[in-house]
């Protein structure tokens, strides 16, 4: 199964892409490595570093925008690529929490490579799904 697939003829946005899993919780990982692929060779980024992530949200779509924008948050103001990613979610009274543990290191313009500049990640097309037990969600960043 692949793990996430970049859209090349979206006429909808700029760039897109859709993330798998086998689990909801493979399936946030997969979209945070989809979108990190985007701005980098992931190949090139250690697991040196660890950051914890936690984010509350009403509902898997909001929760994956926090998420992302989240980790999006962390490369603007740290410089930190990540590359490896651990998510366990679970239901509260309000929704859903999901504490991420993020494995990456910070940008090294020596041997990281820059492609897109991503500012968000937006609602656009966003639908959190399983079939035939697979889950998948579109992404749609703001470049």
């Amino acid at each position: 199964m692949e793990r996430f697939r970049v859209l090349e003829d979206d006429a909808t946005a700029d760039i897109a892409y859709v993330a798998y899993g086998k689990s909801l919780e493979e399936m946030y990982e997969n979209a945070a490595l989809g979108l990190f692929s985007l701005m980098t060779d992931i190949d090139s980024v250690e697991s040196v570093q660890i950051d914890f992530i936690k984010v509350e949200a009403e509902d898997r779509e909001a929760l994956m925008l926090d998420f992302l924008n989240e980790l999006i948050y962390r490369w603007d103001v740290d410089k930190v690529l990540f590359s490896d990613f651990s998510c366990k979610i679970k239901e509260v009274e309000d929704g859903l929490v999901m504490t991420a543990k993020c494995r990456g290191e910070t940008f090294d313009e020596e041997r990281h490579v820059m492609k897109v500049g991503v500012k968000a990640v937006t609602y656009f097309g966003m639908e959190v799904r399983e079939r035939c037990g697979v889950w998948e969600t579109k992404i749609t960043p703001d470049v």
